[in-house]
């Protein structure tokens, strides 16, 4: 079911077009804040929080553009507010998280990661919209609250910086 009757359904009282609204995005939202955060039980945390947000504020919501977009701009408000609070992230072991199924796999993924947090937050925010959620760059401008030619730049340093990471420059 599209957004915009999923939306409509909410604001005539139907508490079921909520939970698919929830059930449609959850997954998608889970994903950016865990690779933020990098931590299952934060991500859990930040996620429903995110919705539990949306759920809240429904009757101030104006659809100007994508629910999925605006739950992701929930999430980066969220993680930023997260983030100033100094509120601590547990750190797990990563084989934890995922898999040792092939070594080459799991080394690729670890020095990815690495290079991802190495990147400064403006640009990894970028990198993880465009690449992992694949947002276009307008909604990632969007979500981030940045200008188009902002978020263009820092896409670009981004990757240059990935790039150079990944050499070993």
């Amino acid at each position: 079911m599209d957004d915009e009757n999923l939306i409509r359904r909410i604001r005539a009282g139907d508490a079921g077009a909520m939970d698919q609204l929830v059930q449609k995005y959850y997954g998608s939202v889970y994903a950016y804040c865990y690779r933020k955060v990098e931590n299952k039980e934060d991500a859990q945390d930040l996620t429903q929080e995110t919705f539990l947000h949306f759920c809240r504020n429904f009757d101030s919501y104006a659809q100007r553009g994508k629910v999925k977009n605006y739950l992701y701009t929930i999430a980066h408000n969220l993680y930023v507010s997260m983030m100033r609070k100094s509120v601590p992230i547990h750190l797990e072991e990563w084989e934890k998280e995922e898999p040792r199924n092939d070594v080459d796999q799991f080394e690729a993924a670890d020095s990815v990661r690495k290079v991802l947090s190495e990147l400064p937050d403006e640009q990894r925010d970028v990198i993880l919209l465009r690449f992992y959620q694949d947002l276009k760059i307008k909604d990632i401008a969007q979500v981030t609250g940045s200008g188009l030619s902002v978020t263009k730049c820092r896409l670009g340093q981004g990757i240059k910086t990935i790039k150079k990471l990944m050499r070993g420059d």
